[in-house]
């Protein structure tokens, strides 16, 4: 069980929450706020279910705020011949685009083939095909072939030594915690209770059958009991240690994945680079001004949430940039790193962790609760469904009601609107106009929180300090931390930094300096003294020297820009 931490600051709306936790009985307790803890609490509470939802850390803080960030079907699984894993995916990633048009963006791919290469051209290109096929009215246009000339036109960077032609084609890229954030957000709409830091510690079991959770809220160190009828476990890579709390055998083989994040000046691409690396795929993704490369593939049997880039994995992935691109980069070039652990399910015959499938089951427990395991964030929408069509169908004597069916294939996420592009082309020139602020801060305002940025920017009519930027040419306003504490149930310095803003990983010196400022705006909001304050800035500069104590340096001294 988690020890207390120091989060010295519960807003009003999380004391509400847990009041709710410990007063009310819910139809459904969802143990885990990750992309499918979030997704299952959303989709029963838009079915008219009464929901409860507990998270041991931050909503997105373990595999949620740690993967490539990719919506797509998964081009590779065609090669494993997992036709109905990448038809859902193809399916699940238009819905995306349409339900979260502000989160999730359709982004060019390029496959290069080179002379000796691992792949066939001709198999590529019938891959390629089935691909675009499978997506039908929900892809976006057809994959093209790119000759040698117009691929070293297109991205310079590539090796141009034995490239012989490649492909283009497209898929999606969101911001993996704030779509996770937008569903928790989009949950407690429909009249769902949840709360970070709280802890589920066990089952609570009456008459042989599930009747809520034992938790302990992280935060105060106090206890409380969650009254449900039924309880779901989301648990990502702790579903084995949850499962096990009431004897139910292992079933994941977890696997950790890194990326190292470099400034775009050094290693520039226009599109999303995709490359074979020791049998492994590796992606060169643009972010902005940096690029971030991804991801590794190994076994992990280490504890989820401890999990960092170590030396070994950033040196594989670096050799991997020297090998395929015109660049010269060492670990003194990485601005950043993230890992994270992926919650597989065992396949006993998958000798590597690359070719263990990505598909998911819900398991049944003691006797009203379950557990859903396995998949990938692209297909969680559609595994949280399977999960409460299953409770719903073997629960439905002890619920409170008969709830609807499913209807979050068609409900868009908060801050989404219809035809995005013409909207955000409006609001970016809206508020260049009417607030002062840079077009790349009122993007950059539209694109993370879409039509909901109106709503961000209120506190700043009586404070106009919000509307400057959290560090020096930053495109994130300090209205947005301000906001993070008011309405996105920010606890922590880090909360805001790592899940809230993406400031932790592009930005970690510049964010470390500014820290002290940040942590006063969240303050504020979030009732720290000055000491409390320090503690938050402390933390945070802990945490991001253990990002890059890869280097042997834990510090905070990772070289970055704003």
């Amino acid at each position: 069980m988690a020890e207390p931490v120091s989060l010295p600051g519960r807003r009003s709306q999380r004391g509400d929450m847990l009041e709710r936790l410990r007063r009310e009985t819910f139809d459904l307790a969802v143990v885990g706020g990750g992309i499918t803890g979030a997704w299952v609490a959303r989709d029963a509470a838009m079915r008219g279910l009464s929901v409860a939802l507990v998270e041991r850390g931050d909503f997105a803080s373990g595999t949620s705020s740690r993967s490539s960030r990719l919506i797509h079907g998964g081009l590779r699984y065609l090669r494993h011949a997992h036709i109905s894993l990448v038809r859902e995916g193809l399916r699940e990633r238009g819905r995306l685009l349409r339900l979260a048009p502000h989160l999730v963006r359709p982004i060019a791919f390029t496959l290069p083939v080179y002379k000796g290469g691992r792949d066939n051209p001709l198999l590529m290109r019938i891959g390629l095909t089935g691909y675009d096929l499978m997506a039908g009215k929900l892809g976006m246009g057809r994959h093209r072939v790119r000759s040698r000339q117009q691929l070293i036109e297109d991205e310079p960077a590539l090796r141009s030594d034995g490239l012989r032609s490649g492909f283009r084609y497209f898929d999606a890229i969101t911001n993996d915690a704030r779509l996770t954030l937008a569903l928790v957000l989009s949950a407690t709409d429909h009249g769902a209770a949840v709360a970070n830091y709280v802890e589920a510690a066990s089952l609570e079991m009456t008459g042989g059958r599930t009747s809520g959770l034992n938790c302990r809220d992280i935060v105060s160190g106090d206890e409380l009991t969650v009254r449900a009828r039924s309880v779901i476990g989301a648990a990502g890579p702790w579903t084995d240690e949850w499962r096990g709390r009431f004897g139910e055998a292992a079933v994941l083989r977890p696997t950790k994945g890194i990326h190292v994040v470099l400034p775009r000046e050094l290693l520039h691409t226009d599109s999303v680079v995709a490359f074979f690396w020791q049998e492994r795929p590796l992606f060169v993704v643009p972010a902005g001004r940096y690029s971030y490369v991804g991801t590794t593939d190994t076994d992990w049997s280490g504890d989820p949430g401890g999990v960092e880039a170590d030396a070994a994995d950033v040196s594989l992935v670096l050799d991997a940039i020297n090998a395929n691109f015109n660049v010269e980069v060492s670990p003194a070039d990485v601005t950043s790193t993230w890992a994270g652990v992926r919650p597989l399910i065992a396949d006993e015959g998958s000798p590597s962790p690359s070719a263990v499938s990505r598909d998911y089951e819900v398991l049944e427990g003691p006797r009203g609760a379950y557990a859903i395991v396995g998949g990938k964030l692209t297909n969680a929408r559609a595994m949280a469904e399977r999960a409460v069509d299953q409770v719903v169908e073997a629960e439905a004597g002890v619920l409170s009601r008969s709830p609807a069916g499913c209807r979050t294939a068609r409900a868009p996420l908060p801050g989404a609107t219809a035809r995005f592009d013409r909207y955000r082309a409006q609001a970016v020139a809206a508020l260049v106009r009417g607030w002062d602020i840079s077009d790349e801060a009122a993007a950059h305002l539209v694109d993370t929180h879409g039509t909901d940025h109106v709503r961000v920017l209120a506190q700043a009519r009586k404070d106009p300090e919000l509307l400057e930027p959290v560090v020096p040419g930053s495109s994130v306003l300090l209205a947005e931390a301000a906001f993070a504490a008011e309405a996105e149930m920010a606890v922590s310095l880090e909360d805001f930094m790592r899940r809230r803003s993406d400031l932790m990983l592009f930005s970690s010196e510049a964010s470390c300096a500014a820290s002290e400022r940040i942590a006063a705006v969240l303050g504020r909001t979030l009732g720290w003294n000055e000491h409390e304050v320090g503690e938050q800035v402390e933390a945070y500069r802990m945490a991001v020297g253990q990002m890059m104590a890869f280097r042997g340096d834990q510090t905070d001294s990772a070289r970055s820009g704003p």
